[in-house]
Parts: C-alpha cells; structure tokens; sequence
C-alpha cells in the first residue's frame, strides 16, 4: 500500500464508526440536544453534517481535490448558533451528501503520492504542524474519529445500546 492508501483506510475506518453510531440512532430526533454539566452538546444532525462538510473541506479542498457543492456547508463551522430544524436541509440530503463527499475524498486521496502530501495544504487553517497535506490528511481522521465518540455519547444519552 502507498502511503496515501493507508491514509484513506484509515479516514474510511474512523468513517464506517461514524456511521454505525450515526445508524444507530435510526427513530431517534436528531435534532436533541442533551445538556452535560450545563453545556448543550452537539446534536446527532449537527454532527453528521459538520463531519460531511469537514471532510469536504480539509480532504477535497485541502489538498488539491475538486469541492463537492454543498449550500448548507456554513451553517455547520465551530462556533455557529445552528438554525432551527425547520431551516434545514432533510437529513437524507445530508446523508447523500456524506456519501458523496466520502466517495470522491477517497478517490482523490488514494491518488496522491508522497510528493503531493508533502506540499502546503489549501484548508486554510493553522493545524499546529508543518502545514503540508499530510497534516491536513492526518486532521482530517482524527477529527472524523473524535466525533465518532460524541455520536457514541450521544446513543448512549438516548439509551441506545451500541456494542
């Protein structure tokens, strides 16, 4: 396996968790938000389309590859109030988008040789590291990876058996 295989292996596993515990929550409202320690947690909707528009961002865009369009994308950066529910797309569109952006991350990644990975990425973000592909890369499953565990927290807030 080339360097950039592993990579997309590795960003497709930490994607297959996020889908489990996101099929989990199947009859759910999606749109709770659960309270811990006085804190509003990030609802399941809101997860699922911010790890959608992320990879978009941070693969697609961060290394070279072509945006899938995605009209709702903003509404799902750190940091923004998310509108009411009744303001946005049905989660089947986001699930379809999820798709995908997954489909042609990985198809994109998987083509990159090292070379590629170590130019500059165009995510423009400060990651803390040394600012080439390969960061954005690495960001990018960890990030998926991280909220993966909040949709974990989140089925077992519902009472959702998991494992």
């Amino acid at each position: 396996m080339t360097t950039a295989e592993t990579l997309a292996a590795s960003l497709d596993a930490a994607r297959n968790y996020t889908r489990y515990y996101f099929s989990k929550l199947k009859g759910q409202d999606l749109h709770r938000a659960f309270t811990c320690e006085g804190r509003e947690l990030n609802t399941a909707y809101w997860l699922m389309a911010h790890v959608t528009s992320s990879e978009n961002w941070l693969i697609l865009r961060g290394t070279g590859g072509d945006l899938v369009k995605l009209p709702w994308a903003k509404l799902f950066n750190v940091g923004r109030t998310p509108p009411r529910p009744d303001e946005l797309p049905p989660i089947e569109d986001i699930l379809a988008a999820s798709k995908e952006v997954h489909e042609k991350a990985l198809a994109h990644l998987r083509g990159l040789g090292d070379a590629d990975l170590a130019q500059p990425h165009q995510a423009m973000m400060d990651l803390g590291g040394d600012g080439t592909c390969m960061e954005v890369v690495l960001h990018a499953i960890r990030h998926e990876a991280g909220h993966a565990g909040q949709l974990g927290t989140l089925c077992k807030l519902y009472g959702v058996e998991t494992i």
